[in-house]
């Protein structure tokens, strides 16, 4: 996922076309747009966008917050039992004194290994949640089980059309639709292994020029903003390193296990903020929610590592997913460009992304796999 929040003035529009043009030149003859052709498609995109006006000459770049559901599509079994049964056993305790005092002993010792067989189906349960990531072999916790997964995608697709009702989507005879569907089509059929079960993705390109969104949907389904061409310009590798990102995301199923882990850890948040208020402790900064923070990084550093492997294979400069983030590094770390909210303040110290720094450190690293 792509988002940022920028305030972007006219003339500050050349600084990004310069450091654009300053990075194209050089590259190797025979790609399909040159530094010189950069230079042409940027400085048009440049032109159409600004607005001499001095009324309208500053442009918000707005951006959402990261998994911005108001409501839980679906309600987890695994977590929901794992809250349960601490919570529990005060009733438990309750219900033993009772029943020494009502049933007779071979009753009581039935129905204790009655519950005690049931307990053990937990760790049975979360055992068969046990996964293998595709592509990167990592281990990982698939909470969500299959019927459950279906469930979140019928949400996802309620989304989408959400989305689709309430934007303005760019028709499909537009040059910017066409260039989209041309990388996306590329990146399905020739950067994935033919092993691969994922559906044909669909995107939607919205017509917003202010707001810089990216995001994948686990049913397949990528919407981008129209903001994104007067960052990249018409650099066709610098779209599919945004397009492999958000195409790794749906092949690694990242929705589906995010959803899962963040369900488990708000359950065992609020089992230590209550044990916390129990205790007369107050723990303002929970593990489980650093926990999940550090999961989100590692789900997105596994898609933009896996994203570049996508656009090599479909023969896309990965060096250009580098230039995507020193490129977006350029313009967090310039003050006249970047506007801070809130929103980032409260971040700064658990991030669900990587740094854009750190991000360009390790798809730089990882450029030696394809040498």
């Amino acid at each position: 996922m792509f988002r940022t929040n920028l305030l972007l003035r006219g003339p500050s529009w050349a600084k990004i076309a310069n450091y654009t043009i300053r990075r194209s030149v050089g590259r190797q003859a025979g790609q399909m747009f040159s530094g010189r052709q950069n230079f042409s498609a940027l400085k048009q995109d440049r032109i159409m966008m600004y607005n001499p006006n001095p009324i309208k000459r500053q442009t918000l770049i707005t951006r959402k917050s990261f998994h911005n559901m108001a409501q839980a599509a679906i309600v987890p079994i695994l977590p929901t039992i794992l809250f349960s049964i601490p919570l529990s056993i005060p009733y438990f305790l309750t219900l033993k004194v009772v029943a020494s005092r009502i049933l007779s002993p071979p009753t009581r010792t039935k129905i204790t290994k009655y519950i005690g067989s049931a307990l053990m189906t937990i760790p049975l349960m979360f055992m068969f949640s046990f996964n293998i990531a595709p592509n990167t072999q990592r281990y990982r916790f698939m909470i969500l089980w299959s019927w459950e997964e279906k469930k979140l995608l019928n949400a996802a697709n309620e989304c989408v059309e959400n989305v689709l009702g309430s934007e303005s989507i760019v028709p499909d005879e537009d040059p910017r639709s066409q260039m989209v569907e041309h990388v996306i089509n590329r990146l399905w059929r020739q950067g994935l292994k033919k092993n691969e079960e994922t559906p044909p993705p669909k995107v939607y390109l919205i017509l917003n020029d202010e707001t810089l969104d990216g995001l994948s949907y686990p049913s397949s389904v990528i919407t981008l903003t129209t903001c994104w061409f007067r960052i990249i310009g018409h650099d066709q590798d610098l779209l599919a390193a945004l397009m492999a990102h958000e195409l790794a995301h749906i092949v690694q199923s990242h929705a589906s296990e995010f959803y899962g882990i963040s369900f488990m850890t708000k359950a065992l948040t609020k089992l230590t903020s209550i044990l916390g208020n129990l205790t007369f402790v107050v723990n303002k900064e929970s593990k489980p929610s650093i926990f999940l923070q550090k999961h989100s990084q590692k789900l997105e550093r596994e898609a933009d590592l896996l994203g570049q492997e996508i656009m090599a294979r479909a023969g896309y400069d990965p060096a250009k997913a580098v230039e995507l983030w020193e490129l977006m590094s350029f313009i967090k770390n310039s003050p006249d460009l970047l506007e801070k909210n809130d929103y980032e303040e409260k971040v700064v110290t658990f991030r669900s992304h990587p740094s854009e720094e750190n991000r360009v450190k390790y798809l730089r690293e990882n450029l030696t796999r394809f040498i």
